[in-house]
């Protein structure tokens, strides 16, 4: 009776135990196809697999900094900062500066297309042109 309690208890772990393995799998499987087209450039097609990607695992970094990556890359810049505020949580120490770095450049531009002032192309000019004296 004991060894029959141990048999199933034995059996039940390694069942639970290959579930959480496929989980992993079916989330690394979503991650390295839309790694693989983000490395093509192909940034709007490699979004639906990170966000598979982290919801089969939510604790997976690198999902979220490459989801993030790739809004940045299309300028959709509102849409990167929650992607790359979850990276930064998630990722190891050492992986956090340049995870930082992309999320500071993103809230910036943000902010500028708020403003519209990224809009502008091409240089700015020298000098501000000179407003009338009645103006002022």
């Amino acid at each position: 009776m004991i060894m029959t309690k141990a048999l199933v208890l034995t059996l039940a772990v390694i069942v639970l135990s290959g579930c959480a393995t496929l989980r992993g799998f079916a989330a690394g499987n979503s991650f390295d196809q839309g790694v693989s087209l983000f490395n093509q450039g192909s940034f709007e097609a490699a979004i639906p697999y990170f966000q598979s990607a982290t919801r089969e695992d939510p604790n997976f970094a690198e999902a979220y900094f490459y989801l993030g990556r790739s809004y940045v890359s299309l300028s959709r810049w509102r849409s990167a900062i929650q992607p790359l505020r979850t990276a930064f949580r998630l990722a190891p120490q050492e992986a956090q500066g340049e995870i930082m770095n992309l999320l500071i450049d993103a809230t910036f531009a943000a902010a500028l297309n708020d403003f519209h002032l990224g809009d502008r192309r091409g240089p700015l000019p020298e000098r501000l042109p000179e407003q009338p004296k009645e103006a002022l």
